[in-house]
């Protein structure tokens, strides 16, 4: 038996190249360093496998063992491990190439586009809390000019909605 490669990371893309196949394992954390050599590349030479056995773990995390004839794919939550068999199988540290950039443009832009939906909705509902907030003050303070007895105990509460108001009207 040869000698083997261990990793530990995400499934990220499976090419089919006729008869041969290559598997693109991702670390976790995307390095901002072009020279970085952080993706593992796992070609099947004559595979004996079908497409649809590893693609359907894409973006799993995913521990294995590459032999010279053979990887071991152990998806971690789903505690599975399947046997990838080719005429032979070797590994290749890799920089990102363009499809794996393409990619993480895709997911920063889709996580752009939810934290903006995120951001609008909070918007909104802080105006609401803010015009909720100066009603309120309102009819405390309509309620304080009533007379003296109401002025004493409506203190504490316009106290609190105006110090609300400023919070919501500050740039802190």
């Amino acid at each position: 038996m040869g000698k083997s490669t261990e990793f530990y990371g995400v499934l990220g893309r499976v090419t089919v190249l006729g008869r041969d196949v290559e598997l693109r394992v991702y670390p976790f954390t995307f390095s901002t360093k072009p020279g970085d050599k952080v993706v593992l590349v796992v070609r099947f030479e004559a595979a004996g496998f079908e497409e649809a056995e590893v693609s359907e773990k894409i973006g799993e995390e995913v521990e294995g063992t590459v032999f010279p004839d053979r990887a071991e794919v152990h998806q971690v939550f789903a505690g599975t491990t399947t046997n990838l068999r080719a005429k032979a199988v070797t590994v290749e540290w890799a920089g990102y190439d363009g499809e794996d950039f393409r990619q993480r443009v895709d997911q920063l832009t889709g996580e752009n586009d939810r934290l903006h939906r995120d951001l609008t909705r909070l918007t909104m509902k802080d105006r609401r809390g803010h015009t909720l907030t100066r009603e309120l003050l309102r009819r405390a303070e309509i309620k304080a000019v009533a007379s003296d007895a109401l002025r004493t105990r409506q203190s504490a509460a316009l106290g609190v909605l105006e110090r609300l108001v400023q919070h919501f009207e500050s740039d802190d």
